[in-house]
């Protein structure tokens, strides 16, 4: 059982945890009893998961479950929703239109987020939206592979954080 330092930690993870394996099991169809075991078992593993990793994430704490906090993620699932589309509609303009004018390159861009876990998130939401790839984090630098780069350094930084960087500020301050 952890300590009083990493209770909060604990606690942390194993929320997360259940609501997982409910996302994961639940199904409209699914009859009360098979659902109760469902949660008897998701709270076994959710419980079991934390007491196994809650101390190799310190910074975990049920302070991120503010309503603050969990209205920026919500938005922020809708935004990074949004650039997935735009970007994927790009590459089809992109893949579909051979003769468009590519400059695929490395970009340098600065991030004003000091949580480990929010440049993470950044890095995976600019990877996981098509044309870019977070090659390095390094402190508060990204290097991003990207598929069309622009002159100013600046302007293609806001392109590529989109308002990631905006809502990950939300729920990590």
């Amino acid at each position: 059982m952890p300590s009083n330092s990493g209770a909060s930690s604990y606690a942390f993870v194993a929320v997360i945890s259940f609501i997982t394996w409910i996302a994961l099991i639940f199904s409209p169809g699914m009859s009360m009893v098979a659902f109760e075991q469902e949660v008897f078992v998701g709270l076994l593993v959710a419980l079991t998961v934390a007491a196994l990793t809650y101390k190799y994430l310190p910074n975990a704490s049920v302070k991120y479950f503010s309503p603050k906090r969990l209205g920026y993620l919500t938005v922020y699932v809708f935004v990074f929703i949004w650039e997935m589309i735009k970007a994927n509609v790009n590459m089809a303009i992109i893949v579909t239109s051979p003769k468009l004018p590519l400059k695929p390159g490395i970009v340098k861009i600065k991030t004003d987020l000091k949580d480990n876990f929010a440049k993470l998130l950044l890095g995976n939401s600019i990877t996981l939206t098509p044309g870019t790839m977070t090659m390095e984090v390094s402190d508060d630098t990204l290097y991003i592979h990207w598929v069309k780069i622009c002159d100013d350094i600046k302007e293609a930084g806001d392109i590529i954080k989109g308002a990631f960087e905006k809502w990950l500020k939300g729920v990590f301050s």
